[in-house]
């Protein structure tokens, strides 16, 4: 309907999976490369896994038109068959041209087969789609399968396909034997922001058109309500052209994505908004050279509803010396924790500016310069006949630093961020963590609550120790400015309280951090 409005040849975003636009991302890439190697190595059970929409559907088509003439491939796309059928099913698909009433006779003679294909150099790959819909009795029948081998080599390679609930299945004791045989297993994740931008544009130039056809904002918004999931972007974006059709607007903005999500039902998958480096400016005008529309759009389209919280903008370099920093503050923490009283012993005593000790204030006692209004006269408590002189410099002589406001302390809860295994704190949090020690320095009796967390992709223990690690790099950051170690509290909570999914790239990112927060 709005092929001709737009300028294109045929229909960008049309939910059958259609070779001519089939784009992959980085983990597509990987994880067709895994999967070829696994049947060409003749490494038996193979497993593909991916939440609905992933594309994994897409990927299995890729990957049968990508194999040579001495595969020979079938797939059953429907599991949930009783299993004569099943096995009936099987031998159609491998031309057997045989009806079998006994599942013996199926097993005689799909065995001459597999051993006639591998004398003619041949590999066997059965794909098994859907296979979270399989039964316990299924399951346990293609196991049994592939049992038929040579003593030199496998037969048959199985291939499964599943969402992510067929991992669980796999974990149950009784499918242990299964789980034992998977030599490849791989997940696939949603698409990034940036990916999502570059397979908008992929299927828009197939379609016809090299015009940007979505603004910057549009695509940070369909990457926020599709989560990355190109199923999720094909449905939204069909429906924002058919709207900007109806509107007479060529350029796609973040309005008309927000009100198709809503006509559409379609929630936020994205709840925190704050996406760092997603965006950037410099990566957004590389795709789009002067000139472009969407280019133009970018500086001065009409403004719409952003955010709740702003794209932060970062750095387009990152200082050298910030890993620097961070290794020299794990060696002031390790040396405050192995070694304490050496640690406190090589710090200098400072010299209180007021308090004198009593020989001082004899001496000063004798001074004739000292005037009335400098001194003040204390009564000890243990021998009230004894008076302490102490001398009070003047307001006047006073450092003008004593003067001036303290910082206040934040309200909000501080987030400092870490890569995946990694302890690199980012130049913007530094900045923060800076910002935070003065505030603290001005405010001694403070304290504050440093709480690591990571992902769920490890084990329990491990992430507990890690996102205790993470919490002391950011503590002795802090006492590195100057910030005392009694007003700082640490814990490790390991990967509790995800304020995103753990199933993808994004939300990961997001789980591993550091929260600071004011307790007193």
């Amino acid at each position: 309907m709005y092929n001709e409005f737009y300028n294109l040849k045929l229909s960008p975003f049309q939910i059958n999976c259609d070779p001519a636009f089939m784009w992959f991302g980085e983990k597509h890439r990987e994880a067709l490369a895994t999967l070829k190697y696994g049947i060409l190595d003749n490494k038996g059970f193979l497993l593909l896994t991916g939440d609905v929409g992933t594309g994994k559907t897409s990927l299995i088509n890729a990957l049968i038109q990508s194999l040579e003439q001495d595969v020979i491939c079938t797939s059953v796309p429907d599991p949930s068959l009783i299993k004569l059928d099943f096995l009936n099913y099987i031998a159609a698909a491998f031309g057997m041209d045989k009806e079998f009433t006994s599942k013996g006779a199926f097993l005689a003679h799909f065995k001459n087969f597999l051993l006639r294909a591998a004398e003619k150099n041949k590999k066997v790959l059965l794909i098994i789609d859907e296979a979270q819909l399989l039964t316990q009795e299924m399951l346990e029948e293609i196991r049994l399968l592939s049992n038929i081998e040579k003593p030199d080599a496998k037969l048959i390679n199985i291939f499964f396909i599943g969402q992510n609930e067929f991992n669980e299945i796999l974990n149950r004791p009784q499918n242990r034997a299964v789980l034992q045989r998977m030599t490849l297993n791989y997940n696939l994740d949603p698409l990034t922001p940036e990916e999502v931008d570059e397979y908008i544009r992929h299927r828009l130039k197939v379609a016809g058109t090299q015009e940007r056809l979505f603004d910057r904002d549009a695509v940070q918004e369909i990457f926020l309500y599709s989560g990355g999931f190109p199923r999720r972007i094909n449905i939204l974006c069909d429906h924002s052209l058919l709207s900007g059709f109806v509107r007479e607007q060529r350029v796609i903005d973040a309005g008309i994505v927000k009100e198709c999500a809503k006509e559409l039902k379609i929630p936020a998958q994205v709840r925190n908004r704050d996406i760092n480096d997603a965006f950037k400016p410099d990566t957004y005008h590389k795709n789009n050279p002067p000139g472009d529309r969407a280019d133009r759009d970018f500086d001065h389209h009409t403004p719409v509803p952003q955010p709740a919280t702003p794209v932060p903008q970062a750095p387009k370099k990152r200082l050298p010396w910030g890993n620097l920093l961070i290794l020299i503050c794990f060696f002031i923490f390790a040396w405050y924790f192995m070694f304490p009283d050496h640690f406190f012993s090589m710090r200098p005593r400072v010299k209180q500016p007021f308090d004198q000790t009593q020989e001082t204030i004899k001496q000063q006692n004798t001074d004739k310069t000292i005037q009335p209004g400098n001194q003040r006269v204390i009564q000890n408590s243990e021998h009230p006949e004894e008076l302490k002189f102490v001398i009070t410099p003047p307001e006047t002589d006073r450092s003008p630093e004593l003067n001036n406001p303290l910082p206040p302390l934040p309200r909000d809860k501080m987030t400092v961020r870490f890569k995946h295994n990694g302890n690199a704190i980012t130049e913007e949090d530094l900045k923060k963590l800076e910002a935070l020690s003065k505030s603290l320095i001005g405010h001694q009796d403070s304290k504050i609550l440093i709480t690591g967390y990571t992902d769920a992709m490890e084990n329990g223990a491990y992430n507990v120790r890690l996102s205790e690690f993470r919490a002391n790099i950011v503590k002795s950051f802090l006492l590195g400015l100057g910030v005392k170690s009694y007003q700082m509290q640490i814990q490790g909570r390991g990967g509790q309280d995800p304020i995103e999914s753990n199933d993808t790239p994004w939300g990961r990112m997001m789980n591993r951090r550091v929260e600071i927060e004011v307790i007193e």
